[in-house]
C-alpha cells in the first residue's frame, strides 16, 4: 500500500492534506480549511518556483560549510549546549535537531542514528539550505518566513520528496530583534506532537536567553524578575542598554513590561521604571517599579562599568598628556580582529620576550596588515602592560613638528610653542612602550637623535634645558625595505642594528593560510551587530579578492557596504563594489567558458556570465547541482538565470 495511503488510514488529518493537495496542485484551488492556514500562504508562495525533485541537493563544500559556522559562530557557542540537552532528551525517539542560520542554511544536526541517516537522503544534514526558495514549504524556511514557530507534518510539506517528514521550528532572535536562525526537530511525522514543540519552544527560549547575556560591547543587562527567585533563569526579563538607551530586549522583558520590541527601543530606560537606582555590576539585587502599571520587579546590573574608570591609561613623565595631534596613531575599533593565525601567535610569544628583555622589536608588513595591532597586543602581553603605549606615526606629521612632537620642548622654544612647553612622546612612553609606526619615512637628522636616545637613555627638550632619564620599550613598524634605504643612505645602518633586534613579518591577508576564516569572523563582527546578513555568493566574492589594502581595504569596505544597507537586510553579491564583483570568476570555472568570456570581453559583464553558466550546465549535461559546484556559487544563482530565459522566452 503507498505511503499517502497508510497515513490517511492512520490519520484523518493526513486525508485532508492529501485532498488540499490534490485541489492545490491539480487545480490550483485553494487549500485553506484543509491544511492550517500557515501552509497555505506557504503554498502559494511556492507557486512558479523551480524545484529539484528528482534528487535531493548537495550540501556545500566543507570549506564553505566551515566559513558558514565561522560566521554564525556566536549563535552556535550558545545554541549548541542547549541542542545537546535537547537531542539526549529526545534520544528514545527517531528525531533529529537541527540548527540553521537566518538563510536557512544548516549549521548541525544532532540525534537519533538510524533517523540521521534517513535524513541525509533528503538532504536534512549540515551544508544544505532549507531555505523556502530552495526546498519549497518546510518547517526551517516558513518559520524563517512567517517569523513564529512553524509546524510542517508528511504531505504539507510543498516538495513531495519531503513527505516523509515531520517537523516544527521556532525562530531565533537577538534582544534588538535581529533573526540569527532557526531551531528545529524534525523527524517521522508520528513523532511529532504538540509536546515537542513545547519542548522546542522552551529550549528556544534558553538559547534567547544565553545570547541576551553577551550582549555587543558597551551594552549593559538590566536583569529583573517579579521574584529574585527567577533571577538567573530564562524567565527573568533582560534588557540591553546601551548610553542609557534601551536598545533590546528579551521575550520574557517584553512580556513583563506589556509593550513590543518597537515600542521599547530608542527610549531611555527610566521611561519604564521610576527611581531606577545606580547600580554597579556585582551588587546585590534591588526593588524597581515598573513605571506603568506600578509592578515591583528585583533587578541588577550586569556590565556595568564604575565611572571614573578608562581602559586608557596614559602616563605621563613630567607633565599632563597633550591632546592627540595628527601624527598620533588613532586607537583601532573595539573589537577589531587580531591578524595572527598559529603561526604569527608563536611570533607574538617570541617578541614578548625580546621585548621583556630591553631589545627592540621591528614588526614589517605591508599597509593594512595589522602592524599596530600586533603592536598593542604585544604591549598588552608584555611586562609593561601597565605602562602606556605611545603610538607615533612617522609619516603622518610634518618634517618640520616631528622633532618637537618626540623629543618635546622648553617653554619659548620656537615660534607657536606651548607657553609651558611639552613633554614629547618619548617622555610620554616612560615606563611603557615606545610605537614608532612607519619607521622608515623618519627624517636623516632625527635618526641620529634617536639613536643617541636609545644609547643613552635619556632625552633633551629643544629650547635647552636638562635632559631627563626615560626607561621604554621600543617597537617600530614598517612597510618598506629598510636595507634597501640604508644601501640608498636614506637611512642609517647604526639605528637600524639598535631597532632590528627581532623582527616580525606580518604576511598580507592574500597570503594568510587562515584567509577565509579571517574574512568570516570580519563580516561576522561587522555585520551581525549591524543585523545584517550575507548571501554565500557575496562572502565567496569577499574570499577570493586579493585586498591589495589587506585587513584595513577589507574592513572599510564592509563597514561602507553596512552603512548603505538597509536595515536587517541580507547583502548580496550585487551590492558589493565593482571590483569585487568582476573578480568573481572561480578557479574551477571550464575552460571553455573562460575562453567564451575572454573572446567577448567587449560584451556586458551578464552576458559573459551567463555564457559561463551555460558552459557549465552543458558539461554537467543540464545538472544544476553539479554545475553549481563547478562554477562555485549557489543553485539559486543558476535557477534565477533559468527562469530569466525562460521568461525572456
Amino acid at each position: 500500500m503507498p505511503l499517502t495511503s497508510v497515513f490517511e488510514l492512520a490519520d484523518p488529518a493526513a486525508h485532508d492534506v492529501a485532498r488540499a493537495r490534490q485541489l492545490f496542485f491539480e487545480r490550483r484551488a485553494d487549500p485553506s480549511g484543509l491544511v492550517p492556514d500557515v501552509i497555505a500562504r506557504s503554498w502559494q508562495r511556492c507557486v512558479g518556483r523551480v524545484y529539484e525533485q528528482a534528487a535531493a541537493p548537495e550540501p556545500v563544500a566543507a570549506l564553505a560549510l566551515a566559513q558558514r559556522r565561522e560566521l554564525r559562530s556566536r549563535l552556535r557557542r550558545h545554541a549548541l549546549p542547549e541542542i545537546e540537552a535537547l537531542a539526549e532528551a529526545l534520544a528514545p525517539g527517531r528525531t533529529v535537531v537541527v540548527l540553521s542560520d537566518a538563510q536557512g542554511m544548516i549549521l548541525d544536526a544532532l540525534g537519533s542514528g538510524d533517523f540521521l541517516r534517513r535524513a541525509e537522503r533528503v538532504a536534512l544534514q549540515p551544508g544544505v539550505e532549507w531555505s523556502e526558495a530552495e526546498r519549497g514549504t518546510n518547517a526551517i524556511g516558513t518559520a524563517l518566513v512567517e517569523d513564529r514557530p512553524v509546524t510542517v507534518l508528511g504531505g504539507e510539506h510543498y516538495v513531495s520528496a519531503n513527505r516523509v517528514l515531520g517537523c516544527t521550528a521556532v525562530p531565533l532572535h537577538a534582544p534588538d530583534g535581529m533573526g540569527l536562525g532557526v531551531l528545529d526537530v524534525s523527524g517521522e511525522p508520528r513523532e511529532i506532537g504538540a509536546p515537542l514543540a513545547a519542548l522546542l519552544r522552551m529550549a528556544a527560549g534558553l538559547i534567547e536567553h544565553r545570547i541576551a547575556l553577551d550582549p555587543a560591547p558597551r551594552t549593559a543587562v538590566l536583569r529583573f524578575a517579579r521574584d529574585s527567585a527567577l533571577l538567573g533563569t530564562h524567565r527573568e526579563g533582560l534588557l540591553w542598554v546601551r548610553d542609557g538607551e534601551l536598545t533590546g530586549a528579551n521575550r520574557a522583558a517584553l512580556a513583563l513590561l506589556g509593550t513590543a520590541l518597537d515600542a521599547l527601543r530608542g527610549r531611555p530606560v527610566e521611561a519604564f521604571f521610576s527611581h531606577l537606582p545606580a547600580l554597579r555590576q556585582g551588587e546585590l539585587p534591588v526593588a524597581l517599579q515598573d513605571r506603568a502599571r506600578s509592578q515591583q520587579f528585583t533587578a541588577c546590573w550586569q556590565g556595568i562599568q564604575v565611572p571614573g574608570t578608562s581602559a586608557r591609561r596614559v602616563a605621563v613623565a613630567g607633565g599632563a598628556p597633550p591632546a592627540r595631534d595628527a601624527g598620533r596613531s588613532a586607537e583601532p575599533p573595539r573589537g577589531e580582529p587580531l591578524p595572527v593565525d598559529a603561526l604569527a601567535e608563536r611570533e607574538l610569544q617570541r617578541a614578548v620576550r625580546v621585548l621583556d628583555a630591553g631589545m627592540a622589536v621591528l614588526v614589517h608588513g605591508e599597509t593594512g596588515v595589522g602592524k599596530e595591532v600586533f603592536t598593542r597586543r604585544l604591549h598588552g602581553s608584555s611586562t609593561r602592560r601597565g605602562g602606556p603605549l605611545v603610538a607615533v606615526n612617522c609619516a603622518a606629521l610634518p618634517e618640520g613638528l616631528i622633532e618637537a612632537e618626540l623629543f618635546g620642548y622648553e617653554e619659548g622654544a620656537f615660534t607657536g610653542a606651548r607657553r609651558k612647553g611639552q613633554p614629547g612622546r618619548i617622555r610620554e612612553a616612560h615606563g611603557g612602550v615606545l610605537f614608532l609606526d612607519e619607521i622608515g619615512d623618519m627624517p636623516l637628522a632625527l635618526q641620529a637623535r634617536l639613536l643617541r636616545v636609545l644609547q643613552e637613555r635619556e632625552v633633551q627638550p629643544l629650547g635647552g634645558g636638562r635632559a631627563q632619564a626615560v626607561d621604554f620599550a621600543l617597537v617600530c613598524a614598517t612597510h618598506r625595505d629598510l636595507a634597501a634605504l640604508v644601501e640608498q643612505g636614506r637611512f642609517r645602518a647604526d639605528l637600524l642594528f639598535r631597532l632590528q633586534h627581532y623582527v616580525v613579518r606580518l604576511p598580507a591577508l592574500r597570503e594568510r593560510a587562515d584567509r577565509e576564516a579571517l574574512v568570516a569572523r570580519l563580516v561576522r563582527d561587522t555585520l551581525e551587530p549591524a543585523g545584517l546578513g550575507l548571501t554565500e555568493e557575496a562572502l565567496q566574492a569577499l574570499c577570493r579578492y586579493r585586498w591589495p589594502g589587506n585587513l584595513r581595504q577589507l574592513a572599510a569596505t564592509l563597514r561602507t557596504v553596512a552603512a548603505l544597507a538597509g536595515p536587517h537586510s541580507v547583502i548580496g553579491l550585487e551590492d558589493l563594489p565593482p571590483e569585487l564583483r568582476q573578480g568573481t570568476v572561480p578557479a574551477a570555472v571550464p575552460v571553455a567558458a573562460v575562453d567564451a568570456s575572454l573572446a567577448t570581453v567587449a560584451q556586458p559583464l551578464r552576458t559573459q556570465a551567463e555564457a559561463a553558466i551555460d558552459a557549465a550546465l552543458a558539461a554537467c549535461g543540464g545538472n544544476v547541482s553539479a554545475a553549481a559546484r563547478r562554477l562555485g556559487v549557489h543553485r539559486s544563482t543558476l535557477h534565477r538565470h533559468l527562469r530569466g530565459r525562460a521568461g525572456g522566452h
